[in-house]
């Protein structure tokens, strides 16, 4: 996302959603991966039958170029580099979060929702994520006198229409709904970090963005419920990353106006104890709110603040450089390497090494060496609770 209307969408992320009642059994499976065109053959864990995602470029596994008729730098190389070897339109260098839990599912990599075409082609569920992804609609930002120009229409309410429509395409019956629905692991996010950022890129103050919070976490909250309603009875929800420690950000307010560095790590506390914490605290709260309006239902909140935090505090010790935790591997240089006027696949970019020795990727999100560690949190825990793999055998 640009420092204007920018075409290069935010961060956002992620969220992840698992379920009950696992088989003991685990088979094998060769599956064509579609993001790279390899064939990989993985155990499946006898879990899930599919697991359906939500959210924006944090988990945007290729919806983004699919429907942008000028998709930008994240076309081009040196993204999807680590792994892929090209660009397919994820925002990293490699693998995202849901990559690696497709990848530990035993499912084939996806085909991106906008590229689907078939009920075989959502076979393993769906991901409805696009880069620049809000919870708030687009109607709402312009009422807020907000450009939109960089900002998707493909809101998480569309987002869950897409998948009403995926649901009718794999089962015909209710009961068969019924069956998929609770077989199924959801994730719902990232959402939030976009509804902050496209206010702050265009000069907005945390003042002006603070408000927006409660319609947030509101609507973040209706989405869930209505995957409820529909028979969801596994949905994971995470909350925003720290938003204080992201070098765009950090670059943005090199003069001021998100308060004092956090001595500790260098993080802004203005847009993390003044933001990214109260969404974090209304979120959960709302969340518990469901689990005791749904009891049967398990609603579980990711904690990515936490384990991004982490990794910031103690980048050593997790493998990262300790004097990079808050530069951007690619990007248009400046302070923090976190220049928005340049991006990471633009001419004069300046790139690092080895991204695996980085957090952050391109000034807004991370490394696959980061994914990989947040995907671990989650299934296994400590930051999901339950995590995904509890109650998951032969793994």
């Amino acid at each position: 996302m640009a420092a204007k209307p920018a075409p290069l969408p935010p961060v956002v992320v992620v969220v992840a959603a698992a379920l009950a009642l696992c088989a003991a059994t685990a088979s094998a499976s060769a599956s064509p991966a579609a993001a790279n065109g390899t064939t990989t053959t993985r155990r499946r864990s006898g879990c899930y039958s599919h697991l359906f995602t939500f959210g924006n470029s944090l988990i945007d596994t290729g919806n983004f170029i699919h429907y942008s008729t000028s998709p930008g730098s994240v076309a081009r190389s040196p993204y999807g580099e680590t792994f892929f070897h090209r660009p397919t339109g994820r925002w990293s260098d490699g693998r995202l979060i849901v990559d690696f839990i497709v990848e530990r599912l035993g499912f084939p990599y996806w085909t991106p929702y906008l590229a689907g075409k078939s009920r075989e082609d959502f076979r393993y569920g769906a991901n409805f994520a696009v880069a620049s992804g809000t919870a708030l609609n687009q109607l709402l930002f312009k009422k807020k006198h907000l450009s939109v120009a960089a900002i998707t229409p493909y809101s998480l309410a569309v987002q869950v229409g897409w998948f009403k429509k995926v649901l009718a395409m794999l089962a015909s019956t209710d009961q068969e709904r019924k069956e998929v629905m609770a077989r199924s692991v959801f994730m719902v996010g990232e959402f939030g970090g976009n509804d902050y950022l496209h206010p702050l890129f265009q000069n907005k103050t945390l003042d002006w963005v603070r408000p927006l919070v409660p319609r947030v976490v509101r609507y973040i909250a209706g989405a869930v419920e209505e995957l409820i309603q529909l028979g969801a009875t596994t949905v994971y929800v995470p909350g925003l990353f720290p938003l204080g420690c992201v070098p765009r950000l950090l670059f943005l307010f090199r003069n001021g106006g998100a308060g004092d560095h956090d001595p500790a790590t260098g993080c802004l506390r203005g847009l993390n104890d003044g933001l990214t914490v109260i969404h974090n605290t209304l979120l959960r709260r709302r969340l518990a709110e469901l689990r005791a309006a749904h009891p049967g239902v398990t609603i579980a909140y990711a904690d990515y603040y936490g384990e991004v935090m982490e990794l910031v505090s103690a980048p050593a010790a997790n493998g990262f450089d300790a004097g990079a935790a808050l530069t951007a591997c690619c990007a248009g240089g400046g302070p923090y390497n976190g220049n928005f006027t340049v991006h990471c696949s633009d001419p004069g970019a300046t790139q690092c090494a080895d991204p695996s020795r980085y957090i952050n990727w391109d000034g807004l999100h991370m490394t696959e060496a980061v994914y990989r560690i947040m995907a671990r949190g989650v299934l296994d825990g400590p930051f999901a609770d339950p995590p995904i793999m509890s109650r998951c055998h032969n793994y």
